[in-house]
């Protein structure tokens, strides 16, 4: 694969990194121990800051309207309680409770994604908005250099008429 030179002043545009393609190998999704594992440093780190088990479990129940106790989130990080998982369905009120993106950025990573948030989602759509303007005024030349002078006179006098006539 040929690499172009950079230019002077031109951006690095490695802004972000390209998540592997999920492995497909037996058993290679199993996220089991990771959950338990990324739910125990995001409630760990939560502390650290001053919020309990017993506060993130009530913020919990209040946003998701799904009842959570202390215990029960326990019971999800702990390895020896491998028949309780943490639901899914309650990670956006933990997510939003505590603050840390990690539990779903780890889901995220085995689906093959990336999850961006602030200045990189805004930069993400500013560069999928310039490729998509790029596409479209390549199409635009294609187009204009495959229809002969004439029919574009024609086309544009068109829509100048109609433009024209609708005020």
């Amino acid at each position: 694969m040929n690499k172009r030179k950079k230019s002077p002043g031109q951006a690095e545009m490695s802004f972000f990194e390209v998540p592997a393609t999920p492995r497909s190998d037996a058993g290679s999704l199993d996220v089991a121990q990771a959950v338990r594992d990324g739910l125990t440093d995001t409630l760990a780190t939560a502390k650290a800051e001053g919020c309990d088990r017993y506060d993130i479990a009530a913020s919990i129940s209040r946003l998701s309207g799904r009842d959570m106790s202390k215990d029960m989130l326990d019971r999800y990080t702990a390895s020896s309680s491998d028949g309780h998982r943490f639901p899914l369905e309650a990670l956006p009120a933990l997510v939003q409770a505590t603050g840390d993106f990690r539990l779903l950025e780890l889901i995220a990573q085995k689906c093959g994604c990336k999850i961006l948030r602030g200045e990189e989602a805004v930069l993400a759509e500013i560069g999928a908005l310039m490729l998509q303007d790029r596409t479209t005024k390549a199409r635009l030349d294609h187009i204009k250099k495959a229809v002969p002078n004439s029919v574009m006179d024609r086309l544009v006098a068109e829509v100048l008429e109609r433009m024209g006539n609708g005020r």
